[in-house]
């Protein structure tokens, strides 16, 4: 089994007011484990973002770890609810916000594989 720690994952991903899979676990993957996030509100108003972890079958609401949580304006958040969760090969994850392009995601990870 080989690890590579602070591996990113997802880089400057825009959101937009639909769900959208930012990452995906390969098969090359075993698990990956969430290092670190920043979501950044790069508008002048004030917008809210959402995060899915589904490690499988079909995302809904009983998947969301992180539900319309406010972001100022010009304000980031390191989202802690979703650090140090883990994932298997093929979960997902997902995120929106209430706004198109004003908020962007990005995550750095621990891969193991096997």
């Amino acid at each position: 089994m080989s690890t590579k720690p602070l591996q990113p994952i997802v880089f400057n991903f825009g959101l937009t007011t639909a769900w959208s899979t930012l990452y995906t676990v390969p098969s090359t993957a075993e698990t990956i484990g969430i290092d670190a996030v920043v979501l950044n509100n790069y508008t002048t108003t004030s917008q809210t973002f959402s995060v899915r972890l589904v490690q499988s079958g079909v995302p809904n609401e009983l998947n969301e770890v992180i539900t319309d949580e406010n972001l100022r304006s010009q304000s980031y958040s390191l989202a802690p609810a979703i650090i140090g969760q883990a994932l298997v090969t093929g979960g997902v994850i997902q995120a929106k916000a209430s706004a198109n392009n004003s908020v962007n995601v990005n995550i750095t990870a621990t891969i193991t594989a096997p």
